[in-house]
């Protein structure tokens, strides 16, 4: 009867000791932990009409991901397929304004 009452016990030892472990507090920096991608906080000023369309744009890919989608996201999507449809154009073009270069990424003419 020893053995299994024994037994027992050690068993709500390991169940205390579990609980102590969980419950002591670990060393760690104070604040937000670390993101695994870094990111850098920039400030921007828009015009109603630009934050508008970011705004327009942040809905649509929370709407087609079917999560919320951040500002900061927002911008980087929308920055990385710039640099897609940059990479489409010769390597030896030159715009010879701001509208000749947007018709020409947009259009793809």
């Amino acid at each position: 009867m020893k053995t299994g009452s024994s037994q027992t016990s050690n068993a709500w030892v390991q169940l205390y000791e579990a609980r102590r472990q969980l419950t002591e507090p670990q060393a760690r920096p104070v604040g937000r932990p670390p993101s695994i991608v870094p990111r850098t906080k920039v400030g921007l000023t828009l015009t109603r009409g630009e934050t508008s369309e970011l705004e327009e744009w942040q809905d649509r890919l929370t709407t087609l991901l079917g999560r919320k989608v951040s500002i900061g996201e927002t911008v980087g999507i929308l920055s990385r397929i710039c640099t897609a449809r940059l990479e489409q154009l010769p390597p030896d073009y030159h715009a010879n304004d701001l509208n000749e270069l947007v018709e020409r990424m947009v259009r793809g003419r």
